[in-house]
């Protein structure tokens, strides 16, 4: 069975359109519900793709039958979004409402999983100042380099398990320019996972650095 004839088993029997699914698809919507399972243990139940993390919930516009879904399928299906003030919107207008609420949940659980690594490292150091650090990134989602090198190296010497990538870096200020040239290779190598595309040419162009 093919991911078209598995969605058309799943969708029609839900909808008021039992025999074209192209047609029953016009009678759904996304409503801008989403959820992080947090681990992807769930099957979308329109194409049953396995191993689903975040899910979004489409219902029917005429009978509120509700299904939940991978951004995926959304976007393959061309199902339509509401705005917040229930306004249906056009297929791209869709799209990017689909795409920006994933990544916003992806985000979010960037941010818990970053949070989670502090307090763990807070509970092995005294003197590590969580509600600051904690404040820090939720008021600007990222570290400045002084401060990300200070953590990983508080972090791998606590042998604390953490993801380089969960971290942010900010070099928008001056300073925060300058810190990274004056930086030591082997901090700048810590650092590199951590950087954005952007960051990884400036800081090839404006210092000797090469990972």
């Amino acid at each position: 069975m093919t991911w078209a004839q598995k969605s058309a088993a799943n969708l029609l029997p839900l909808s008021v359109e039992r025999a074209q699914l192209a047609v029953a698809l016009q009678e759904w919507l996304y409503t801008g519900d989403m959820y992080d399972l947090g681990t992807p243990i769930e099957t979308c139940e329109l194409c049953k793709h396995p191993d689903i993390r975040y899910q979004f919930k489409i219902i029917n516009r005429h009978n509120g039958n509700e299904i939940l879904v991978g951004s995926e399928c959304i976007n393959k299906f061309r199902i339509s979004a509401i705005d917040e003030l229930g306004n249906i919107l056009g297929c791209d207008e869709s799209r990017r409402r689909v795409n920006r609420d994933r990544r916003f949940l992806v985000n979010e659980a960037r941010k818990r999983h970053l949070v989670n690594t502090l307090v763990a490292l807070s509970a092995v150091e005294e003197n590590f100042d969580i509600n600051s650090f904690i404040s820090y990134v939720l008021d600007r989602d990222a570290f400045t380099p002084n401060q990300l090198a200070l953590l990983f190296w508080r972090l791998d010497q606590h042998e604390i398990e953490y993801s380089p990538r969960d971290f942010k870096l900010t070099i928008r200020r001056d300073r925060e320019k300058n810190q990274l040239r004056q930086m030591e290779d082997w901090k700048l190598q810590k650092l590199w996972p951590s950087m954005s595309t952007s960051q990884h040419t400036w800081v090839r162009k404006h210092t000797n650095f090469e990972p």
